[in-house]
């Protein structure tokens, strides 16, 4: 039997982040049990400070126009966004 193991690609396993997720996982039920206190309490939820931005760290954020895809998308993304040369505003501009 030969050995088909060169045949095979090697998939590189990505690195867990699980400890990462696990705090903003616990960072939202802290947020959401903030929500409910002000809920019961009467309170006005303006007042509740927003709530702690999320990150995906498998997402890579493109360098020009600032966006975020997953790596195969990304290596498709960044080349034409870089050689775009009528770029639209970015995405977090308000319009008035």
């Amino acid at each position: 039997m030969r050995n088909l193991s060169c045949l095979i690609p090697h998939t590189h396993k990505k690195k867990s982040n699980w400890r990462a997720k696990r705090e903003e996982f616990n960072q939202s039920l802290r947020y959401a049990k903030k929500v409910t206190e002000y809920e019961k309490e009467g309170k006005d939820l303006r007042e509740l400070a927003p709530p702690p931005p999320t990150q995906n760290p498998d997402l890579v954020p493109c360098p020009h126009c600032g966006r975020t895809f997953n790596e195969t998308a990304a290596e498709r993304h960044i080349p034409r966004c870089q050689a775009m040369k009528t770029r639209p505003p970015p995405m977090n501009t308000r319009r008035r």
